[in-house]
């Protein structure tokens, strides 16, 4: 990929970003942050994807993982919790394909009268994928957390 293609895919996935932040009631002042993260999330699993070559599992938990670490050090700054930011901020991550190609395999099969073997193949395939990449964005939001606050007292 070109770097005005990089630059593209950064620009477009701040939209999610800010979007699913106003949706979530993110006040206006914070909005951008989300904006940034969904961007830095995405292009950083699309950099992990082509350059990388890596797994949409990995590419997935990478980039959740830098979102998480970025977010735990801007947060605090702010005086913010930092799921304001990462929540907003994972969105554009999500595999959304997958997860439509598993639920589509779902309705051809009630609808189809041939074999149904071949829709059966499509949802778990699919659906493991979308099962494992969903892991890997909660365990990429989760880890660094466990790292960054483990000598913090519970109470």
């Amino acid at each position: 990929m070109s770097i005005l293609a990089y630059l593209m895919d950064f620009a477009y996935s701040a939209v999610p970003g800010a979007v699913f932040a106003m949706l979530f009631g993110t006040p206006l002042r914070y909005i951008p942050y989300a904006a940034l993260g969904g961007a830095v999330a995405h292009l950083t699993r699309t950099v992990c994807l082509n350059n990388l070559e890596l797994g949409i599992v990995a590419a997935s938990f990478i980039a959740s993982t830098v979102i998480s670490v970025m977010f735990i050090l801007i947060a605090p700054r702010l005086k913010v919790p930092r799921l304001v930011f990462t929540v907003a901020s994972i969105i554009p991550i999500i595999p959304g394909k997958y997860a439509y190609f598993a639920l589509l395999s779902i309705i051809q099969m009630h609808v189809a009268n041939e074999t149904k073997s071949q829709f059966i193949e499509t949802f778990f395939e699919n659906g493991i994928i979308t099962l494992f990449v969903m892991l890997a964005i909660g365990m990429g939001i989760a880890m660094p957390a466990l790292l960054f606050y483990r000598n913090r007292p519970v109470v």
